[in-house]
């Protein structure tokens, strides 16, 4: 269960005022819920900008288009021409009949509302939410919010930078602690590995205390799509810990390594495609190895070969499609299982684990990971629930699918970047062959040291920018500054890499893809980043961790082991990455197209690392 990955944009909106708010955020999602058509291709410009300049301190405003509805990303729900319409107007219908309905209601609410606002705190007419805790000495953080009503687009990317861009930006401008407002609730963000701590030490403190995950529509839209008795969105310490104990026996050392061979399988096929192309767009390697990880091993389907483009699909329907604004709205959408590509998507995935599950009961426990949290039980020898199972089955797949295959697209582009790293890996690879033979083991992964670097160092630069938000149930101060009960908390990972004293330096070159990948800085003590969490922090550091970096290792390692070099096919010389705009993590607009040539596997190379 990747905790810390989750569904950023589940962020409560109390009722239907704040409802009305939101329509217009929600305008292009509705455009893409309406049949949108699907046509954008890989972008592959250059940025001529940053050629000229290491990556800036601040970058450029960028306005996002209108059209971005047309985008890969926002057609996530797009439904079937022939059904588009008339869910689109049932949606409208219902929005406007839910209004009709508490016409009355709403009128009072509004002037109620806007008579105590005007006494209390003005600013929260524009910015409904934003009241401070009276109660506090603490000063709010500095900061800005934005649009009235709506605030700050915060998924909002560059094409500099990759998505999320606005938060990195604010954080450039406020500091480690600063306020924002965005999709009609406010935020702040909060970073540095010791103000995280101080955060997160809150979780867990009981009902109306502290902080907690919290996933909005769970009873609507959302948590129906999503899953809401994951390990992920359970805030009762005692419930939390053992759910973790329980899924967390799928994810053990020895669990992991009795999968390696079918990741190793998974793998070389996946590379073997490498080489019967010219060029090849890594990112659709990547995505289908951990899609396949996803089925083979997580869930221990027996799919036929007809039948896996189908569940890949799926996947990736229902892992875009739970991001989209539209599964915020306070009321059910109507057909949300049956009609949109998201509810589909989800319906037909749990009928995929439904089958396992009753095969499982039949024939009793196999070596895969649902088999694993299905048999699992507590110190009093309860099981799991089955919606609990499928829940946590899911969310392993959201992100193992997501995050592995977002991280591997940009480490073979950091590879193709710096061929002397490349080289390392595959020296390193050699050796562990001479040593331990071609099947990958755990003493294999231990031992692949430089290739551990690599991985990590491609997550300093470029991790999931923000961690969970967390609901304040109840004011919490952070570095002498409040953050008041009903707002959101954000832990801000890339800031934190960004500002990390062991690796900082004014420039900025320390976060640039050519200039400051150095995955020889985590071989010695003295060089290692002291602020790194791209797996997050505390209680709900990511469960999943030991499964995600194995499924790197391996695929990396077998790489290394086939491929003797290759060329990145779009970026010549010092030209600068193009980044999507729209993806969860940092992914190139390319996709990491490549032109590769195969191993000399007559011989060894030495290479001092």
């Amino acid at each position: 269960c990747r905790e810390t990955t989750g569904n950023k944009l589940m962020m409560t909106m109390k009722g239907p005022i704040r409802c009305l708010f939101l329509l217009s955020a929600l305008l292009p999602s509705a455009a893409a819920f309406a049949g949108s058509p699907r046509s954008t291709p890989h972008d592959v410009r250059t940025a001529a900008a940053f050629r000229a300049r290491p990556m800036p301190m601040s970058y450029p405003t960028v306005q996002i288009a209108t059209d971005a509805a047309a985008s890969t990303s926002t057609t996530a729900l797009c439904m079937s021409s022939a059904s588009s319409i008339a869910v689109a107007k049932s949606a409208i219908s219902a929005i406007f009949s839910q209004l009709r309905h508490h016409a009355k209601v709403l009128l009072v609410l509004l002037t109620a509302s806007l008579l105590f606002a005007k006494r209390s705190n003005p600013q929260s007419l524009l910015w409904p939410g934003t009241q401070t805790d009276k109660d506090c000495d603490a000063p709010l953080p500095t900061g800005t919010y934005g649009c009235p009503f709506i605030g700050i687009n915060i998924m909002g990317g560059s094409k500099d930078f990759g998505p999320m861009y606005k938060i990195w930006e604010l954080g450039q401008k406020f500091g480690d602690i600063y306020r924002m407002y965005g999709f009609g609730v406010p935020i702040v963000s909060v970073s540095g590995k010791d103000n995280i701590k101080a955060l997160l030490k809150n979780e867990f403190k009981g009902e109306g205390e502290g902080i907690g995950t919290h996933l909005t529509g769970s009873e609507h839209n959302a948590g129906a799509v999503f899953g809401d008795k994951a390990l992920l969105y359970e805030n009762d310490a005692n419930k939390h810990g053992r759910l973790r104990k329980m899924v967390g026996e799928a994810m053990s050392p020895v669990a992991i390594a009795a999968a390696l061979p079918s990741f190793q399988e998974l793998a070389n096929q996946q590379v073997g495609k490498v080489l019967k192309e010219d060029t090849i767009q890594m990112e659709e390697l990547f995505n289908e190895f951990t899609l396949d990880v996803a089925w083979k091993q997580i869930l221990g389907l027996d799919l036929k070969e007809e039948d896996i483009p189908e569940f890949r699909k799926m996947v990736q329907q229902w892992v875009t499609g739970v991001m989209n604004p539209l599964l915020l709205v306070p009321f059910r959408i109507p057909g949300l299982m049956k009609v949109t590509k998201v509810g589909r998507a989800r319906t037909y995935i749990v009928s995929k684990i439904e089958e396992k599950l009753n095969k499982l009961e039949m024939d009793g426990p196999d070596s895969s990971t649902l088999s694993k949290l299905y048999f699992a039980t507590d110190d009093e020898g309860n099981k799991l629930t089955r919606e609990e199972v499928i829940h946590n089955a899911m969310i392993l797949i959201f992100a193992g699918s997501e995050t592995s295959s977002s991280t591997l697209t940009c480490v073979s582009l950091l590879l193709g970047l710096h061929p002397n790293v490349w080289r390392k890996v595959k020296a390193e690879q050699e050796e562990l062959v001479a040593e331990l033979g071609g099947d990958f083991t755990r003493e294999t992964l231990e031992k692949s040291v430089y290739l551990e670097s690599v991985i990590k160092e491609t997550l300093r630069i470029q991790p999931l920018v923000t961690g969970e938000a967390r609901l304040v149930a109840n004011t919490v101060v952070v570095d002498g500054k409040q953050i008041p009960k009903n707002w959101y908390a954000m832990f801000n990972v890339k800031q934190t890499h960004w500002n990390d004293p062991s690796t900082f330096k004014e420039d900025g070159s320390h976060m640039d893809i050519r200039k400051g990948f150095e995955p020889e800085r985590w071989l010695d003590e003295k060089t290692k980043p002291s602020e790194w969490m791209p797996f997050g922090e505390g209680g709900r550091r990511c469960i999943g961790e030991r499964l995600g970096m194995a499924e790197m290792k391996v695929f990396l390692g077998m790489m290394a082991r086939k491929l003797d070099k290759f060329d990145l096919v779009n970026v010549h010389g010092d030209d600068g990455i193009v980044w999507k705009t729209d993806s969860i993590m940092a992914r190139p607009a390319d996709g990491t197209e490549i032109r590769a040539t195969a191993a000399d596997t007559s011989h060894a190379v030495e290479y001092q690392i």
